[in-house]
């Protein structure tokens, strides 16, 4: 049983890439049965493909004496078997206290922050989850209702994190340890049903395994077959938004006509490039009503979902705008030198040249003209800035005086962007204005002897 077990770990870690010659590896081990399991099948293995080993184990302080316990016992092996071990100590109670974090997700982020630590930039983590282990998270992820993520279980692979035993049941790893002698500790916790992870190992998978006793194999097909579900629509939903995509969000017509279920991981895509992650299914529905009917919606963490003359886009609530009262990065009077600065967290580079200069580039970058101005005409504080009330914009060439708020809607710029556009101004006349380009007051003309030229994005 020992051998066939192994030869399970070996095909899973083989078929999957898993470990490579010379790699460094940080194993996650805290005493249980899975992990002492992991740990033992990587020093069998350590001689042969030349693997540098670390034992990390966390000592929570949740469990008093026992946790001890389990420390010692695991620093034990280690030396009799010439592993390099490395223990950390967290209060997880006292530090889940400090940052509002529950203390099962506390444990989680310490013990992955500590082996990332350990592992570098190179070196791979491995972790002793289980083909059982997967089994619990889908069925736990069926009952709070999920998508088909949540039914993909435990992947085998994330980044540089490894799970070598995913094919194998926590039965196996039983056999595994008893077989080559292997001692490991039971912590207490996993004996109770306080945790509803625990009531699903005790009392919903026997059940199922009364039905069909391969019923985790049963459910690792089925994530399987979601996976590969999962994958085409992914691709489906990136060749919409590609094709949807315009210049400030994304075209509703082009959305509402794809397929529900294409629509919905656009949606998802759409909220995590925003930076938005704490959306739920009913924020879909929301989202998909608004695509299709136009209206806003507030979102979690400070972001809103709009659709706007046929615009669907997500964007943060915070607002840009800055309130100036002193010179700073964000409020930069005009310079007199060439030079690039940041303003409003975008590049500026301002060059100053002679007409002559002017003359001859501008048939080769024609995008000039319209970023170009005349310097010498420019009087009093002058300087780069956002918009402010009152600021009024005669674009060259259009030979009308327009507020900058009715000049962003009839550009359709959307609200959320209007206060990051950069300008030149002179009180409140604007000189220059990012994406529109130069005033016709201070355009280039036949008597113009000095050229400021400014180069920034569009907006």
């Amino acid at each position: 049983m020992s051998n066939n077990v192994k030869e399970s770990i070996l095909r899973t870690v083989t078929d999957n890439n898993m470990i490579v010659c010379n790699d460094k590896i940080i194993v996650g081990v805290s005493g249980g049965a899975d992990s002492m399991c992991l740990l033992h099948f990587l020093v069998s293995v350590k001689s042969e493909l030349s693997l540098e080993i670390v034992a990390a184990h966390i000592n929570h302080k949740l469990r008093g004496n026992e946790a001890l316990r389990d420390q010692q016992m695991v620093q034990k092996y280690c030396r009799d078997n010439n592993v390099e071990c490395q223990v950390l100590s967290a209060d997880v109670n006292k530090i889940s206290a400090q940052t509002g974090e529950g203390s099962e997700e506390c444990g989680r982020r310490i013990r992955y922050e500590f082996f990332g630590e350990l592992a570098g930039s190179s070196g791979k983590i491995a972790t002793a989850h289980t083909l059982s282990d997967s089994a619990e998270t889908v069925i736990f992820n069926m009952a709070r209702g999920t998508g088909l993520k949540g039914l993909i279980g435990i992947p085998k692979i994330r980044g540089n994190i490894i799970r070598p035993l995913i094919d194998i049941t926590r039965k196996q790893v039983e056999d595994y340890c008893k077989s080559n002698g292997i001692k490991y500790v039971t912590d207490s916790t996993n004996l109770t049903d306080i945790y509803n992870r625990n009531k699903i190992r005790h009392t919903v998978v026997p059940a199922l395994k009364e039905i069909n006793p391969c019923a985790e194999a049963a459910i690792q097909r089925l994530s399987e077959i979601i996976s590969q579900q999962l994958s085409l629509t992914n691709h489906l939903a990136c060749k919409l938004l590609e094709g949807a995509k315009t210049k400030n969000g994304y075209s509703c017509k082009m959305l509402t006509a794809a397929n529900p279920t294409v629509l919905k991981q656009a949606i998802i895509s759409i909220l995590q490039d925003a930076g938005c992650g704490n959306f739920e299914e009913r924020h879909i529905s929301l989202i998909t009503d608004v695509i299709f009917c136009g209206g806003i919606i507030n979102l979690p963490k400070g972001f809103t979902a709009s659709a706007r003359q046929g615009v669907f886009r997500v964007y943060s609530n915070v607002n840009s705008q800055r309130n100036y009262t002193s010179y700073s990065d964000n409020k930069i009077l005009l310079p007199k030198i060439d030079t690039t600065f940041v303003i409003n967290k975008q590049k500026i580079i301002f060059r100053i040249i002679s007409k002559e200069e002017y003359d001859e580039i501008i048939s080769v970058h024609k995008f000039l003209v319209n970023n170009s101005l005349d310097y010498d005409i420019i009087h009093g504080e002058t300087l780069f800035r956002t918009r402010q009330p009152g600021d009024t914009f005669k674009q060259c060439g259009r030979g009308v005086t327009k507020t900058l708020k009715k000049l962003f809607i009839e550009a359709k710029i959307p609200q959320e962007n209007r206060n990051n556009v950069v300008l030149l101004a002179s009180g409140n006349e604007v000189v220059w204005l990012q994406g529109f380009g130069v005033s016709e007051k201070y355009k280039i003309t036949n008597s113009t002897k000095t050229v400021a030229v400014i180069e920034a994005d569009g907006v």
